[in-house]
């Protein structure tokens, strides 16, 4: 089995065996990214990030989507469960926050990722409760879960405690973020820091 998502509003589940589709999710607006949790062991969901502001969770089991993640206020551009804890998501939006979420809590959200670490005379109130200064377009856990590395359109990468939500001030700028972006790459091999 393998996944696919798509500009043209789906998330199809196919079989390796036929080549062929077996599920097909349909949704409002443009998928942007989607993640399947790689060590699961008590839910089949797969994470859907759209042009809405809200995250679908799709099971696999029932076939349907089977949960609403709110919380955003722009279109979610990225979606990372951790590989540390099964049900613990990350997501990125164009409303340049980063979320974490328990998603068997009601309220869900367990933190909105502060880039300037809860220094709010640093920061704007604009500024607070931001993981960039614009859109975040991506994120992926190290492998061994312990860290969050995020990558915005303000030509940062920013490495985060992903136990804490802690940023740990590790920042990368300049051409490697534009080049990064512009390859729109999702997926980094990245060593947690010693």
């Amino acid at each position: 089995m393998f996944t696919s998502s798509s500009f043209d509003k789906t998330l199809k589940i196919w079989d390796t065996n036929v080549l062929q589709p077996v599920d097909t999710f349909s949704f409002d607006g443009t998928v942007y990214s989607h993640h399947m949790s790689p060590v699961a062991t008590k839910h089949t969901l797969i994470a859907v990030g759209t042009k809405s502001p809200k995250v679908q969770l799709c099971d696999l089991k029932s076939g349907s989507c089977c949960h609403i993640l709110q919380g955003h206020k722009q279109e979610v551009l990225a979606v990372s469960w951790s590989p540390r804890h099964e049900y613990v998501l990350a997501t990125a939006s164009a409303d340049s926050r980063v979320k974490l979420w328990d998603v068997r809590r009601a309220s869900g959200c367990l933190s909105t990722l502060d880039q300037h670490n809860g220094e709010k005379s640093q920061a704007s109130s604009e500024a607070a409760n931001t993981a960039h200064d614009g859109r975040v377009n991506g994120l992926c856990y190290t492998s061994d879960g312990l860290y969050l590395l995020t990558i915005g359109t303000d030509h940062r990468m920013r490495l985060w405690n992903s136990s804490t939500g802690e940023n740990t001030l590790v920042s990368v700028q300049g051409s490697l973020v534009m080049l990064l972006l512009a390859l729109n790459i999702g997926i980094f091999v990245f060593k947690s820091p010693k």
